[in-house]
């Protein structure tokens, strides 16, 4: 960052900054929403699940460079405890305006977080909690059960990563990684300005089919960057461009009041996109992204208003060197 550089938020910035905010509006509803949970391509299972695949997510490249983005693959297995996936009460997005104004301190916040660097032989260590929709054709999104995950992403071509859920109760399964899974070195190499990182974006979304109108695109757009914040450890210029980036897609609006998957409530930014809306949830005090909640405004051929379709929370984060092994515990 070029000049002095802007300090980062203080404790109680925040909710200060959220009282302030201008009285909730009516939900812009968008036209061409293609479906929530697109697939996720980073990972190649290499052992069959028991139970069916994880809800596909439809993806696109992430930018018009040889450094293509990327998701992770996973199954959903048999879970023997935890709960359906909670439906808080829907909150009311209010103006871009104050969208852009989080979403800066955000961004502030984020970019001044210590670098991790992650070494071409370690793994990538994700844990959190999820919960998703399934849907079978055309029939109704039907809510899975909430559970612990855990992944080991290799940061190399051709490694075996890991993947278990359920507390190590359901099944593991083993990750191959591809030439074209995102690693934090490309991670590393993709644009930190705001504007140049969303204009790849774009470029790659189909100008026909589900994603025809410029709403429908700004959905996709949203989605993309939001896949940046979930099972990956980010290079911290790159996180701050993907807030900032995120500020420039109209629609995007600040839920007051959200909660994650594992019951942690905060301050959300969100895109409403034909009925459903998407949130990206952050601690009111720290700023740091807690998870995601998909939640639908308005009823549609597959869910009613009012049901949750998905739910995450990113629970530790870590490097380390073993597929299996914890941050700290070898």
């Amino acid at each position: 960052m070029n000049g002095t550089p802007r300090r980062g938020p203080e404790p109680g910035e925040l909710a200060e900054l959220v009282r302030l905010l201008p009285p909730p509006g009516d939900p812009e509803l968008s036209a061409g929403r293609h479906h929530l949970l697109k697939e996720h391509l980073m990972l190649q299972i290499q052992e069959p699940a028991t139970a069916p695949p994880r809800p596909k997510r439809r993806r696109f490249a992430l930018l018009a460079v040889p450094l293509a983005a990327a998701a992770v693959a996973a199954g959903l297995f048999a879970v023997p405890r935890g709960g359906d996936i909670p439906s808080p009460p829907a909150a009311k997005p209010g103006d871009q305006n104050s969208a852009a104004v989080l979403l800066d301190r955000i961004s502030l916040a984020a970019g001044h977080q210590p670098a991790l660097p992650v070494r071409k032989d370690q793994f990538v260590y994700i844990k959190s909690k999820v919960a998703w929709t399934t849907q079978t054709d055309d029939g109704p999104r039907v809510p899975q059960r909430l559970r612990e995950r855990e992944i080991w992403l290799p940061q190399s071509p051709g490694r075996r990563g890991l993947l278990r859920e359920a507390g190590g109760k359901g099944k593991a399964v083993v990750l191959v990684g591809r030439e074209q899974d995102l690693t934090y070195r490309k991670l590393a190499a993709l644009p930190t300005e705001p504007g140049a990182l969303l204009a790849g974006i774009y470029a790659k979304i189909p100008k026909s089919g589900k994603t025809a109108t410029p709403a429908a695109r700004n959905a996709a757009a949203f989605q993309e960057l939001g896949e940046l914040l979930t099972e990956q450890i980010l290079p911290p210029k790159l996180a701050a461009a993907i807030y900032r980036a995120a500020a420039k897609i109209p629609g995007v609006r600040v839920v007051p009041d959200s909660v994650d998957a594992a019951g942690r409530h905060g301050v959300a930014v969100a895109l409403v996109a034909h009925g459903e809306r998407s949130e990206w949830i952050f601690d009111r005090r720290t700023l740091t992204y807690l998870g995601e909640r998909g939640y639908m405004v308005q009823d549609t051929e597959s869910a009613r208003k009012g049901m949750t379709t998905a739910t995450t929370a990113v629970l530790q984060r870590g490097v380390v060197n073993k597929a299996g092994e914890l941050p700290g515990k070898p």
